[in-house]
């Protein structure tokens, strides 16, 4: 009988120090992981990036109170349902902070819009003085500050009204008829990509055919310089190494 009481009480003992040591390395591990990831979002708002390490936390913890509970001998079922449902109450209260998350990943790919651009958006104009995770700010031209919600963007008809004129460059090409178009076009994109720090990223670089008969293709490759200061000394340099690529394909094609 106390064999038995011993037993039992040893068994206690050992589930009661098995859950403050699930519990010690989660709080370890919660600690470390959240270190970890403030870390790694500094260059992002530092509000976003204390929502996002108390996010991990939570979800370290959510595993390790169950690890407890599971060790505990309690059914588990009922907690799994109870935190599905917290869990999707949690992903509707947060949709449209979510949805300009996920907007600003969008508009960085899809949206030309830049810091220092003239928008007009949903009846408002401005130039662009900040884009963060949530929202595009603009400076009106009355001196008013505006908060778009980076959703727009991607719901509504936006228009960039920046001036690129300064910054177009567009170089005449002409191609051999001896010289396969296709692969032409693709020396030269690969030439322009070396380039690209020199380049506004949103708008990627276009070859066009003008005119094309038996003996020559007449074409333009239309760019966008980031730096209109750099047009010309671009423009040069580019002329020059385009000449040299074409001069090659048609010595290969001979």
């Amino acid at each position: 009988m106390i064999s038995l009481e011993l037993a039992n009480l040893t068994d206690v003992v050992l589930r009661i120090a098995t859950l403050a040591a699930i519990l010690f390395l989660t709080f370890v591990i919660a600690r470390l992981f959240g270190a970890i990831l403030r870390r790694v979002l500094r260059p992002i708002p530092p509000l976003l990036a204390d929502q996002a390490v108390k996010a991990l936390s939570l979800f370290i913890w959510i595993i390790g109170l169950l690890l407890a509970v599971g060790q505990l001998g309690l059914n588990l079922d009922l907690l799994m349902v109870l935190m599905v449902i917290a869990g999707i109450a949690l992903v509707v209260a947060a949709r449209d902070v979510l949805s300009n998350v996920v907007s600003k990943v969008f508009m960085g790919v899809f949206v030309p819009v830049k810091v220092g651009d003239y928008l007009a958006i949903d009846g408002l104009s401005g130039k662009v003085i900040e884009i963060n995770y949530l929202a595009t700010i603009i400076l009106m031209d009355d001196g008013s500050i505006a908060t778009i919600p980076n959703a727009k963007f991607v719901k509504d008809v936006s228009v960039n009204k920046t001036s690129i004129a300064s910054r177009r460059l567009s170089i005449p090409v002409s191609i051999k008829g001896t010289v396969s178009l296709p692969r032409a076009e693709a020396e030269l994109l690969k030439l322009v990509y070396k380039y690209k720090a020199h380049l506004d990223q949103r708008f990627p670089p276009i070859f066009t055919v003008k005119n094309r008969d038996s003996s020559s293709v007449e074409g333009e490759l239309d760019l966008l310089v980031a730096d209109p200061e750099q047009r010309e000394t671009l423009s040069r340099e580019l002329t020059v190494k385009i000449k040299e690529v074409l001069d090659k394909l048609e010595g290969e094609a001979v």
